[in-house]
Order: structure tokens, then C-alpha cells, then sequence
């Protein structure tokens, strides 16, 4: 299926990740329509790769056969496609409704439940592989829905990534999926950085620890694509600290609504809370590292 036999896509949510996805449509091909909450993101959107502007997410909706939104959590979601203007009062039936963003069961069954209502497909297709992946068109997609639905979509993913997995046919394996996913990359992460929080303790040089994990059972995907940034001290959001914050919750939700104990991502929820409560939201998750700096006296750089 071809970017002219998909018809329209409106993609509601230019932030971090969504821009990158955006300008990668726009670039295979696509006929783009954008609602973003802060327009200017959206305006700058529009003068770079030509994309059309909505004003609303129900403008933006209307006469387009593929609905996208990727937004921060579960009342972002709900107001862009269900709220006041929501993109869903503005869906003709048969048009196809996916869910980038990583948010709640809950919220997932109630958007699958409504567009069912409106004739509407969905798919949930949380995504991973932080701001240069959205940018660059390596993105990694986890879909939950029907493969009819997921066929539909294919040619969008393949645009903006570069693997797609079909987690299975039930709504929400997508989401469970991702969950899975950011819990052990928090937990991971926090290993690598008490790991050289040690290293620095016993004045062993960060460089050679980094040197040593990358050709031994201690290299992570997660710690040698943080490393770099961890050495030159930048905590720019690649993703948001506190989006994991949210994400270590909802996993462990689940975790907890089934009586098993996950410790270690326990504790590392209980770390990601103080970091939040202390402002380091708005940071890269790898800004965890600076609570560990404080506490040894040290700072984890060369």
C-alpha cells in the first residue's frame, strides 16, 4: 500500500519523539496534518517539511484515514481524542486509530472501546528508541490489535522505524510489552551508573570500566548508548526522566495487581521518585546519575 492509497494521516503531538516521526512521513511521502497543544512546535513543523496545521485535534481529524498520537501519558491522550474538540468527533468510520504513546490499560481499553463504537480500527504501538531513533527513522514499534489493522499500517512504520513487532492480536500487548521494556531499562541503567559510581569510589578510571563492560557480559545496550553523554556530563532529554517515572509505575501496577514482588525494579521506582520530587523530570533518565554523584561526593565524569 502506497503513501497515496493510505490517504491522510493526522498526527497529533510534535514534541520530543513526535517531530521526528513527522518529518519522517513527511519525507517518504505522506500527506501530514499536525495538532500540537504548543503551535509554534507545529508551525515549525509546517515551514520545514510542508506539513498542514490544525488548530484543533478535530480539524485536524477530519477526512483523514489514519489518526496517530504520540503524547506524554494518559490525560494528554484521553483530551486529544476524546476531550473537547477530541480528533475522534471529526473520524469518519473505517479510519484507523494508533496509539504511540505509552499510557495505562485502563486508558487503552477505553480508546479501543470508543473507536470500536465510531467504526474506528486501533492499535496500540508504544515505541522505543528515544529522540535520535524518532529523527533518524529508527524507531522500534510494539503493537498490540489485528494484523488487518497492523497491514494497514505497515507502510507508516516502516517510515518512521526501522523493526516492528506484533506483540500479539489482544489491545493492550503493545503497552505490556513497552512496560516490560522501560522497567528493565531503568533497572539496568541504575546498574551501570552504581556500577561506575564504584569505579570512581576505588579510582579506577570511568573510561577503562566503560571500556571493560563493552567487551564483556557487562555490555548493555542502555549503558553504552548513555556512556558518552554520562562522560561529558550532558542530561539533555533524549527521554524524560520523568516519562520512565511514569512508566516504572505502571509497570510495577501490574507486577503488584498479581501479588509478585520485583524488587530490584522496586527500589529503582523508589530512586526515581525522589528525582522527581527534587525537580529532574524535565531531564534524560540518565540524570539518575546525578543523585549518585551527590551521595558519593563525586562526579561521574573524565
Amino acid at each position: 500500500m502506497s503513501e497515496h492509497e493510505i490517504g491522510t494521516i493526522a498526527f497529533l503531538g510534535a514534541g520530543t519523539m513526535g517531530a521526528g516521526m513527522i518529518r519522517n512521513l513527511a519525507s517518504a511521502g505522506f500527506e501530514v496534518v499536525v495538532y500540537n497543544r504548543t503551535r509554534e512546535k507545529a508551525e515549525d513543523l509546517a515551514h520545514a517539511c510542508g506539513v498542514e496545521i490544525a488548530d484543533e485535534p478535530v480539524f485536524a481529524a477530519r477526512g483523514a484515514a489514519v489518526i496517530i498520537c504520540c503524547l506524554s501519558g494518559d490525560k494528554a491522550t484521553w483530551e486529544v481524542l476524546l476531550g473537547e474538540s477530541g480528533a475522534l468527533a471529526g473520524t469518519s468510520p473505517g479510519a484507523l486509530v494508533i496509539d504511540c504513546g505509552t499510557t495505562s490499560l485502563e486508558l487503552t481499553a477505553k480508546l479501543a472501546a470508543a473507536c470500536e463504537h465510531e467504526g474506528l480500527g486501533f492499535l496500540d504501538a508504544p515505541i522505543t528508541g528515544s529522540k535520535l531513533g524518532a529523527e533518524s527513522g529508527q524507531l522500534t514499534f510494539m503493537v498490540g490489535g489485528d494484523e488487518s489493522d497492523l497491514d494497514r499500517a505497515a507502510p507508516l512504520f516502516t517510515a518512521m522505524g526501522k523493526h516492528t513487532v506484533h506483540v500479539g492480536d489482544q489491545i493492550g500487548d503493545g503497552q505490556r510489552a513497552k512496560y516490560c521494556l522501560n522497567m528493565t531499562q531503568a533497572v539496568v541503567l541504575q546498574g551501570v551508573l552504581e556500577g561506575y559510581t564504584l569505579a570512581k569510589l576505588l579510582d579506577i578510571p570511568l573510561a577503562k570500566v566503560a571500556e571493560i563492560f563493552e567487551h564483556s557480559a557487562g555490555k548493555t545496550g542502555v549503558g553504552s548508548f548513555k556512556t558518552p553523554y554520562l562522560l561529558a556530563g550532558d542530561f539533555d532529554p533524549h527521554f524524560r526522566l520523568d516519562l520512565m517515572h511514569k512508566d516504572l509505575h505502571l509497570a510495577l501496577a501490574q507486577a503488584e495487581a498479581q501479588r509478585v514482588p520485583l524488587a530490584a525494579a522496586t527500589t529503582v521506582r523508589g530512586l526515581y521518585d525522589q528525582a522527581v520530587a527534587e525537580g529532574l523530570g524535565p531531564r534524560d533518565f540518565l540524570a539518575m546519575a546525578t543523585l549518585l554523584e551527590r551521595w558519593s561526593g563525586l562526579e561521574l565524569r573524565e
